[in-house]
């Protein structure tokens, strides 16, 4: 009489614990915490299910942009003020005698 014995056994064991293996073979960061939830919620459909779909799914990688450094090299030239009109408060352009959105005089 053939046993199912120790092979059945290895064969069991490999599907319960399939997503940790995947988790495991995507290098998931947060691996502990997939065979956690497979190892103590696995013997529910939910929560194998639940553990599969954790070590399945993409992670989130923030990305932080960095600002180029200043250049402290270059000395600092201070910016002329800029006009503006004191009737609309529109930009005006250096030696500009009428404002161009609403003609008002600019001083």
């Amino acid at each position: 009489m053939f046993h199912f014995g120790f092979p059945f056994f290895l064969l069991s064991a490999a599907l319960y614990f399939l997503p940790t293996i995947i988790g495991a073979s995507r290098h998931k960061t947060n691996l502990v915490g997939i065979f956690l939830v497979n190892f103590f919620l696995g013997w529910s459909v939910i929560g194998w299910i639940v553990a599969l779909v954790w070590a399945v799914s993409t992670e989130r990688v923030d990305q932080v942009q960095y600002a180029a450094p200043i250049a402290t090299s270059i000395p600092a030239t201070p910016q002329p003020a800029g006009r503006f009109c004191p009737s609309c408060g529109s930009a005006a352009q250096a030696g500009q005698a009428f404002c161009a959105h609403c003609g008002a005089q600019i001083a």
